[in-house]
């Protein structure tokens, strides 16, 4: 059962309520007890604020703690396949140790520039680069060699052609 009372809004209150109770379908006295209602929830929500932590805090812990097995799990299949995988190519290769130390620190800084986002089509297009790039960096030792045997004049016109 509803009750009628009496109560005084400035003229700025009560067009607001207008205009959100026309906007919402509802009555004034609809949007007036809504409002009221929410307002005493935000009220106990405040005075209840650290039993309200404390039960989240205890959810985001137990969640966490999901979290962090299945990163360990996850961590430690990747780990059994690296292993694999170091298994079979130090079955193949014979590598001696100084290069292997050279491939771990380069390992080490490419894990660190790109902070562990490795993929493999970023890795197959970097070697394609480095690769391309010692190719030409062989190239232009050939003419290196093959410009110091010439006479000074004919350097000028070799070094137009290039």
């Amino acid at each position: 059962m509803a009750n009628k009372i009496g109560i005084s809004l400035d003229d700025e209150t009560l067009q607001l309520c207008d205009k959100y109770s026309v906007k919402h379908s509802r009555s004034r006295s609809e949007f007036i007890a809504t409002a009221i209602q929410k307002y005493v929830s935000d009220l106990e929500l405040g005075r209840q604020k650290n039993i309200i932590a404390k039960e989240l805090a205890g959810e985001i812990v137990k969640g966490s703690e999901a979290g962090v097995t299945k990163i360990s799990k996850g961590l430690f299949r990747y780990a059994v396949e690296v292993e694999m995988i170091i298994m079979i190519l130090s079955e193949l290769a014979d590598i001696p140790s100084e290069i292997m130390e050279e491939y771990r620190k380069e390992a080490i800084r490419n894990v660190r520039r790109t902070r562990g986002k490795i993929n493999l089509d970023d890795l197959i297009a970097r070697n394609n680069r480095e690769f391309a790039e010692q190719k030409l960096s062989a190239k232009s030792d050939e003419y290196d060699t093959i410009i110091d045997e010439y006479p000074a004049d004919d350097y000028d016109f070799m070094e137009e052609d290039i």
